[in-house]
């Protein structure tokens, strides 16, 4: 179930009763726990694990994810301007349906888009805990990412039916650009300070001039062939299973239109560390051209890295927006926000020539 305008929903844990989820499921719930997860990762979010209580005989799923919006007026003001509660949506049910990556299964949602409350129901997934974003990935987890980032590009590359879904903005759409803009000018003093002594001039330099020169990239970025693109691939959107074998990709609230190589850099930059980056950019990009090519799609070296470097600065904006979209006060906020923001600005002064 999908609900666009719908009658009142909950729109916070304390609302979620055994009755809505009975009807939202289709099977009798008597009964449900709830816990909270990924507390110190949700930016736009408030995620719970559900284990609920069926009537004997019933089949509905357990434990299941219950994803309500951050009610923090930074994070609701962020989502209506983006209008990034919607696309996520819209996202499972018209295009996720059609695309072999790994997503969880989608079970309802609905939304009000004057408030932009929003609650979502999906599949849980059995996770490993100790993968961590300020950590970074692993190589072999770099290559898996990539596999499913390949499963998601090639499905969608050149795809006429994108130009048709309204709702999936260009990377240099009006609104995201505005939104992006507005994000990097307010954050990023507040990211000055919390990084303090870290910056040395040249970072303070790229700082300096990155507000004003992120439409011009994003512009460069946009006139690239595109495919259908996350646009948040980082470690904490990712879920990988405690074996190791398998990745699955959430948080599809930033997903749009962009060249391929706009998830890698984007993936690079916030989840490798400077150090794994720099050893292994070459090799991985190798290993995504060969997935690509298993999904059917060619491209030369330089199709599959055209925006790769432009869109560092992309990732730069995010880190500027943590202090204004989550809570500054949190440790591990602040900790991202650094890591992501340095990771960044290596990425950008190691390849500002191309």
């Amino acid at each position: 179930m999908y609900v666009l305008q719908s009658k009142p929903f909950p729109i916070r844990i304390e609302d979620l009763t055994s009755g809505f989820l009975s009807d939202a499921l289709g099977e009798p719930v008597d009964a449900f726990t709830s816990a909270r997860i990924g507390a110190e990762r949700g930016m736009l979010g408030e995620i719970f694990l559900i284990t609920p209580t069926y009537t004997h005989g019933s089949k509905g799923p357990s434990p299941f994810v219950a994803k309500f919006a951050a009610l923090r007026e930074g994070a609701l003001a962020s989502a209506k301007r983006s209008r990034s509660t919607e696309r996520e949506l819209r996202c499972y049910v018209e295009l996720l349906s059609d695309t072999p990556v790994s997503a969880p299964k989608f079970y309802g949602a609905w939304f009000d888009p004057d408030t932009t409350h929003f609650l979502l129901l999906q599949e849980a997934i059995d996770v490993d805990e100790s993968v961590d974003q300020v950590a970074g990935v692993t190589i072999d987890q770099a290559r898996s990412v990539l596999d499913q980032a390949a499963n998601l590009h090639a499905r969608w590359w050149k795809d006429p039916q994108l130009a048709e879904k309204s709702w999936l903005p260009a990377t240099n759409g009006e609104h995201r650009v505005h939104n992006l803009v507005t994000l990097s000018r307010t954050g990023l003093p507040l990211l000055i300070d919390m990084l303090g002594d870290e910056l040395d001039d040249d970072d303070l330099r790229v700082f300096k001039a990155h507000p004003d020169h992120l439409p011009h990239m994003l512009d460069i970025i946009a006139a690239q062939p595109s495919t259908l693109v996350h646009s948040d691939l980082r470690a904490d959107n990712l879920l990988f299973s405690p074996t190791g074998g398998s990745v699955t990709l959430v948080d599809w609230q930033g997903v749009g239109v962009g060249p391929p190589a706009f998830d890698v850099a984007y993936f690079f930059a916030q989840s490798l560390s400077v150090e794994n980056r720099r050893a292994h950019e070459d090799e991985l990009f190798d290993h995504y051209r060969n997935a690509l090519e298993q999904q059917g799609l060619t491209l030369t070296a330089a199709e599959v890295r055209a925006g790769y470097a432009e869109t560092f600065s992309y990732s730069l904006t995010i880190s500027c927006a943590l202090p204004v979209i989550s809570d500054p006060n949190e440790p591990r906020v602040r900790e991202l926000a650094s890591v992501i923001a340095r990771r960044s600005l290596d990425a950008i002064k190691d390849h500002q020539n191309g």
